[in-house]
């Protein structure tokens, strides 16, 4: 009995790409099988085989893999087929909803945060023109105040902002972003202990106290914390 030989089909990509850019989306090697189901191969950026071919259903290449007819590339070799059964899918083709959800979510925090520190970082050198500084600061202002497509994963950002800004001598600045970061980690001790350093710098040393008291709640095996509390309660007392 003479047994076909897969017949290559053609490039396809997965459907999980949506409407990304080709540079995007992941290519792979088709072929259909003598069974009618059908062997993937991925591709590199350049278009060449990279790793194992692995098994398809039909249904699943119906559902999850789309035909790309303008991509002539073609393969130099062909499955072993009694090497598919051992080769699943690879993860990257099963995405689901929810998890290209998550995705662009977390595309947007990026863009967003890219952003935020393009504009920051501008109104930062700004500040050092006489001219441009009374402008910088209304910059630095509604950066701070910045609602719109933040999330807890911004924190991190808002705590740079914080210490730049404090180290440029900018203590009400930084504090209006060190209560951005609360805002969005209320339970972050590293953010209490920023909170209370700048409080500290403005003289408000029972609110500082207070977020002092409370990264030592959280965390309380740091050393760093208690020498600021030591140093602190040394201000107060005076």
């Amino acid at each position: 009995m003479i047994t076909r030989a897969p017949k290559f089909l053609g490039v396809y990509s997965d459907k999980s790409g949506g409407s990304r850019r080709d540079a995007q989306k992941n290519f792979y090697f088709v072929w259909k099988l003598p069974d009618d189901n059908y062997a993937a191969q991925k591709l590199d950026r350049s278009l060449s085989a990279r790793g194992q071919p692995f098994a398809v259903t039909a249904s699943r290449l119906a559902s999850g893999y789309r035909f790309e007819p303008s991509i002539l590339a073609a393969p130099v070799s062909t499955p072993d087929t009694r090497v598919l059964a051992t080769s699943p899918e690879p993860k990257v083709a099963e995405l689901t909803d929810d998890t290209l959800l998550e995705l662009e979510k977390s595309r947007k925090a990026k863009q967003v945060e890219m952003d935020m520190r393009s504009n920051f970082n501008k109104a930062l050198r700004a500040l050092s023109r006489p001219r441009d500084r009374k402008g910088a600061i209304a910059a630095l202002e509604s950066l701070a105040a910045t609602k719109e497509g933040v999330t807890p994963a911004h924190k991190h950002m808002f705590r740079d902002f914080g210490v730049s800004l404090r180290k440029k001598s900018l203590p009400k600045l930084a504090l209006e972003c060190a209560r951005r970061v609360l805002e969005l980690a209320p339970n972050d001790d590293h953010a209490h202990f920023n909170m209370a350093r700048i409080l500290e710098i403005l003289g408000m040393y029972e609110e500082a106290d207070a977020h002092l008291r409370k990264a030592i709640e959280l965390d309380p095996g740091e050393n760093v914390y208690r020498v600021f509390r030591d140093y602190l309660d040394r201000r107060i007392s005076r």
